[in-house]
């Protein structure tokens, strides 16, 4: 734990409550918080608790662009909301969970260059921005296109564009959720780095291992948005287990110990076929000479670090994307996106999933099918917001209906990209049961994921995607790269 040499207040939230609208619940009701100049928080909770709605109000995002908000929230000691949006970001900025979000520009330098412009910043540009690009280790792509680099590079751009503005403290939103482990490591490693030269942070995430080393506290919320009255030390985490229990929150990986692959019945014939297969994207080899074989009833799981082909080859293998090569799959396909915005078709959860289902079972009246409906959202988690729409629920939840979505249309090949990503423990203990359970009834899965502990735990075969190629790896090829690519800092 980082020594306590805090004293000043920076900011403080005082009974605050926060609804999106004003016949909605509150996310949160009533909630204070405090953080003093120099710490650095680590903020965990259950999906869908209400931590990125909170992370967006202490940032002053809200309720400007959504939401109602009661209560007080004062930043350097003045009320956040008298604040314009250029003198708010020059004390508090936030860190989006995809950095694709925030950006405007097409090159890094150009990026980070717009948001000095934005600040009206009195010094020279160039030699800030060069400043900027050293801080974070970027100089080596000042020049490059922002689509063309990888989700760590693109996560350290983000950083040097929020920090561009001055802030002195720095609000981040599950910034490695969509990160490979050895991308994390390269963003936590900038991050201790600026906190050290006195960079306040309050860091929101579902997992503590790469956080704990260096955060002074850990502040823990509950499903209804409550925030507990006590921090833990980070280096005491173990001490309160229970507490994580009660949230069904990550305290380590220890619960993936009762997960094993599932047998693959025998005798067992292929549902995928691939042979010298060779995707392009922009007229760029992304992929090439892929060939492989999988098993129907089995699980699959590609790993690799971002920007390697992943998510391309599991969209030409739904037929998304054109590809060379023969490609067989035996039976229907469905993919679930990395985003699941990209596939939401309908204005409200309840729809979305109506909507599936009413295709597989025509013969079923509106009755019946609403009763499944409500059947399915329930065992989501996902009941209580049926009428709500898809795209305000949160990342967690996005995923888990996009899941549902895909499981009701009983595809016999289901493609998931990144299953747990924005999920609590006990959510990804229903994803990885579920997913148990239907391949257990005949489903194939194959699986994109940056959780190499989680990989071993599920897959019959696991296939490393990089450098253009994919290939296969052993028991023990995969547990020396989880060695080299899975460090924890």
């Amino acid at each position: 734990m980082a020594e306590n040499k805090h004293n000043s207040l920076l900011l403080e939230a005082k009974n605050i409550s926060f609804r999106y609208s004003k016949k909605s619940e509150p996310v949160f009701s009533g909630l204070s918080l405090s953080v003093l100049d120099g710490e650095s928080i680590l903020l965990m909770g259950p999906s869908g608790c209400g931590k990125s709605s909170l992370s967006y109000c202490l940032a002053g995002l809200y309720p400007t662009y959504a939401g109602q908000l009661d209560g007080d929230i004062f930043i350097a000691g003045e009320p956040i909301n008298d604040m314009s949006p250029c003198d708010r970001s020059q004390l508090v900025s936030i860190l989006f969970q995809n950095p694709d979000n925030q950006f405007c520009m097409e090159r890094v330098n150009q990026e980070i260059l717009f948001a000095l412009e934005n600040i009206n910043y009195a010094g020279d540009l160039n030699t800030r921005m060069e400043e900027l690009l050293d801080l974070v280790e970027l100089k080596s792509v000042k020049d490059a296109p922002i689509y063309t680099l990888s989700g760590g590079t693109k996560q350290k751009i983000a950083i040097a564009t929020a920090l561009a503005t001055g802030a002195k403290m720095l609000i981040l939103d599950e910034p490695l959720a969509n990160l490979d482990p050895a991308s994390s490591v390269m963003v936590v490693s900038v991050l201790k780095k600026l906190h050290k030269s006195g960079l306040t942070l309050l860091i929101v995430d579902h997992k503590p291992q790469l956080w704990r080393k260096f955060v002074d506290k850990v502040l823990l919320m509950d499903h209804k948005g409550n925030l507990s009255d006590k921090s833990l030390d980070p280096e005491r985490l173990e001490e309160y287990s229970n507490e994580f229990d009660t949230r069904g929150i990550f305290l380590n990986d220890d619960w993936l110990v009762k997960y094993h692959p599932i047998q693959v019945p025998k005798p067992s014939n292929s549902i995928v076929k691939l042979e010298r297969v060779q995707i392009s994207y922009n007229k760029k080899v992304i992929l090439s000479d892929v060939s492989l074989e999988l098993e129907r009833g089995s699980v699959t799981v590609l790993v690799g670090g971002n920007g390697n082909g992943k998510t391309t080859l599991l969209s030409a293998m739904a037929g998304v994307i054109p590809h060379r090569g023969h490609m067989k799959i035996d039976g229907q396909v469905g993919l679930v996106f990395q985003n699941p915005r990209f596939q939401f078709l309908t204005l409200s959860v309840e729809e979305e999933v109506l909507e599936t289902l009413a295709v597989i079972r025509p013969n079923d009246t509106n009755e019946l099918l609403i009763e499944e409906v409500e059947k399915l959202l329930d065992e989501f988690g996902l009941l209580e917001l049926r009428k709500a729409s898809p795209y305000a629920l949160s990342q967690g939840q996005q995923r888990r209906l996009a899941l549902l979505s895909m499981l009701v249309g009983e595809q016999s090949l289901l493609l998931i990209d990144e299953p747990t990503y924005a999920q609590d423990e006990n959510a990804t203990r229903f994803i990885l049961d579920l997913l148990k359970r239907k391949v257990e009834e005949g489903l194939t899965a194959v699986i994109s994921t940056h959780d190499l502990v989680m990989a071993k735990a599920i897959a019959n075969r696991i296939f490393l995607v990089e450098g253009g190629k994919v290939t296969e790896l052993l028991l023990k090829e995969f547990e020396k790269y989880i060695k080299e690519r899975g460090t924890v800092i």
